[in-house]
């Protein structure tokens, strides 16, 4: 079961889930506390596993495996929260999770996109910009990179010590900080703990 004392959050509120008019009709931290809420129950897709759902963290990154309510394999990924005091409160934060074919990049939100929404996803690091077209995954608190995104976070990406994230839509838009130094360990932890197919544990990056 995941402790929610291990998210670093000790103010969460039920107040959170209702609807609210604007963006300032609630202090930042009770967002962020939403934030890892989302974040810390695997945004609240599925139940954790029996065995404890976080490792040790790799410079600041976090291991969680949750299961499947399907029965099928665990999933598992590596999270990074964004900068609390750089960023919006409805910006959770990065995630690197298995996917079948490698490692997948998620821009992890509070307030859900609706599921034909299409938000665009402005990434700058070390003076470069990238822009993508994310894809919501249900119930719309990820935010899937395109598979160039993954390629980013095995090269460039390791350079760099954070990524300012701004993300555009109809339905709303926001923005921050998140760091990342430490991705390079962080992608070598989640491909030893991504599930094994039939072809043997998923290979991330070359």
């Amino acid at each position: 079961m995941i402790h929610l004392n291990d998210l670093s959050f000790r103010d969460y509120s039920p107040d959170l889930h209702r609807p609210r008019g604007g963006r300032n009709n609630k202090p930042r931290h009770r967002g962020r506390a939403g934030a890892f809420i989302l974040v810390g129950a695997a945004l609240i897709a599925a139940p954790a596993v029996a065995e404890p759902p976080y490792a040790q963290p790799v410079g600041g990154w976090r291991l969680m495996r949750t299961a499947n309510p399907q029965g099928g394999t665990d999933a598992v990924s590596m999270i990074r929260t964004a900068d609390l005091l750089r960023s919006d409160p409805d910006l959770a934060g990065l995630m690197l999770r298995c996917a079948e074919l490698g490692a997948e990049v998620v821009i992890v939100v509070v307030a859900p996109f609706p599921p034909g929404a299409h938000p665009s996803v402005t990434i700058s690091a070390d003076d470069k910009q990238w822009r993508y077209e994310a894809s919501v995954v249900p119930p719309g608190a990820e935010l899937l990179l395109p598979g160039d995104a993954t390629g980013l976070a095995m090269g460039p990406w390791q350079s760099a010590r954070e990524l300012a994230v701004k993300v555009s839509s109809q339905e709303q838009s926001l923005g921050g900080i998140i760091p990342i130094d430490g991705i390079a360990g962080a992608l070598t932890t989640l491909t030893a703990n991504c599930p094994a197919g039939p072809a043997g544990p998923a290979k991330i990056g070359k």
